[in-house]
């Protein structure tokens, strides 16, 4: 791992624990965890057949081998034979005691752990939500060094068109559909304040920063949001971040670790290191399967803030655990929302000759005071949960494969309706400009679907299959919930604000 900061000795020091330890601590999709503990005897049953098989062979074949030679040989066989099955025999060795462990092959390890994507660098949100689904676009998040920012996009942008194209009236799902299919050159028009400002930004590759960061003058309170701990270079965006809270005199921190699967640990002991104090104060503690324990110390550089909330629920797993949990026991953090998933072991990310990757289960995590939590999971110090709104399912009218031909542009009949019903739905046009009417609206909103799909474009170009593709987004984007406000932070500002016990009171009244 390449660290970028090179102007503090102390961190610089620390850092060459993390780069050598090399140890990824990755969150599987399973919602289940697997316990781990020594495997005492071989299994060498595999299948039926094939046992019959080698039962019989033994029995009576000429040559004298062990039932484990025999399965060796067989493998060895198959495997010369068929040389593309051998991420498949990997993967079920190394997943074979746990659900972590895995085999990945060179053309795909570097998609899962490079951060690297094509596109222009900006995140999405919308102005206003009805049903889950969001409209009236805006700039949410700009990546630095992306085409976007080198453009001078900004966070707050409010888009208004693109390429000539009007999206004052969309939801955001079609401006980031139009986006992903659009030329490499994309001319944006944005509302900013009272201004209105057009930019120019091409299609480049983009690195996924792990970290953002939302201050708050007014409070003096900073919002740092960790989506993994992936990007080698986060350490380096989190100095900058305390450097700057440091320089402007803040005093309160909020770190949101929801949803953060993890990453590598090494990134993770870098973070936690600068949020300590104290110089020599244990930070976790990890013991392999011979019994050896190892510890990590804090270098006694890192920040002091008055208050720290640190934010997790179901989905913060791994790393991000082990970093909410030793914040707890060293900095004082108090720890806010739900549960999380209970993930304390850690694989070991081994290169192969061939350039490909094992992930094998080699280790398992404590916190600073050697707190176990592998399918515990943590207890948050104030229990939030989410407070949802009841979606409303809308029935749509009918459409199919006769009626479509009904739609052209500027018809007005029942099949525009259906259609108009379904393209809301997937959160391209607004809830207001459902009817019976086929506008312009419902023309690019076609469009820009078909050509998010592959498919042929042009209104009068609707079939079965666009139509398949229609019931098939407007299922999946429904939701029977959603939630209209972040209860979770609000929880915090106002323990940051008001103290424990009005935090408390508020989560309680949240659960009501």
């Amino acid at each position: 791992m390449k660290k970028r900061l090179t102007t503090n000795k102390a961190f610089n020091n620390f850092a060459k624990f993390a780069v050598c330890a090399l140890l990824c601590l990755m969150l599987g999709a399973q919602s289940f965890v697997f316990g781990y503990g020594e495997i005492t005897e071989p299994i060498w049953e595999i299948e039926p057949t094939i046992d019959e098989l080698l039962d019989i062979y033994l029995e009576i074949s000429l040559y004298d081998l062990t039932r484990e030679e025999a399965i060796v040989v067989m493998l060895r066989n198959f495997l010369i034979n068929n040389p593309d099955m051998v991420p498949y025999f990997g993967n079920a060795l190394l997943t074979a005691f746990d659900p972590y462990g895995g085999y990945y092959p060179e053309t795909t390890s570097g998609e899962l752990f490079s951060g690297l994507y094509h596109g222009f660098g900006i995140v999405l949100d919308g102005k206003r939500v009805v049903n889950g689904i969001k409209y009236h676009a805006v700039v949410n998040r700009v990546f630095d060094e992306s085409p976007a920012a080198e453009a001078g996009i900004r966070g707050g942008d409010e888009i208004m068109a693109i390429n000539g194209v009007n999206f004052e009236s969309f939801g955001v799902n079609a401006v980031s559909h139009f986006l992903a299919v659009c030329p490499d050159e994309v001319n944006m028009t944005v509302k900013r304040g009272e201004e209105t400002l057009t930019f120019t930004m091409h299609r480049d590759v983009v690195f996924v920063q792990s970290v953002s960061f939302y201050p708050d003058e007014l409070t003096k309170t900073a919002l740092i949001k960790i989506d993994d701990f992936l990007d080698e270079y986060m350490f380096y965006d989190i100095y900058q971040i305390l450097e700057f809270l440091e320089e402007n005199e803040y005093e309160n921190i909020i770190i949101d670790l929801r949803g953060n699967p993890g990453g590598y640990i090494g990134n993770m002991l870098e973070s936690l290191n600068m949020f300590v104090v104290g110089e020599g104060i244990v930070l976790y503690n990890e013991t392999d399967k011979n019994g050896q324990t190892e510890s990590l110390k804090s270098s006694g550089h890192g920040a002091a803030f008055d208050k720290i909330c640190i934010l997790v629920d179901g989905d913060t797993a791994s790393a991000a655990e082990l970093f909410a949990l030793s914040m707890r026991e060293v900095s004082g953090a108090v720890i806010i929302g739900e549960k999380t998933f209970g993930k304390g072991i850690g694989q070991s990310l081994e290169a192969l000759s061939n350039g490909d990757l094992a992930a094998i289960t080699a280790i398992e995590v404590f916190s600073a005071h050697n707190t176990a939590y592998h399918g515990i999971g943590i207890e948050p110090d104030i229990k939030i949960s989410p407070v949802y709104v009841k979606s409303e399912k809308k029935a749509f009218g009918q459409l199919n494969f006769v009626n479509c031909r009904q739609i052209k542009a500027n018809a007005d009949n029942d099949a525009v309706l259906a259609l108009n019903q379904r393209l809301c739905a997937i959160g391209y046009i607004l809830p207001e400009d459902v009817s019976s009417k086929c506008t312009g609206k419902t023309v690019t909103a076609v469009e820009i679907f078909q050509r998010y799909n592959d498919l042929p474009v042009g209104i009068t170009k609707i079939d079965y299959t666009f139509i398949e593709y229609l019931n098939f987004f407007a299922d999946y984007y429904f939701t029977d919930k959603y939630e209209e406000n972040d209860a979770g932070l609000e929880c915090a500002e106002i323990y940051i604000e008001k103290g424990e016990k009005a935090a408390k009171e508020f989560a309680k009244a949240s659960a009501k």
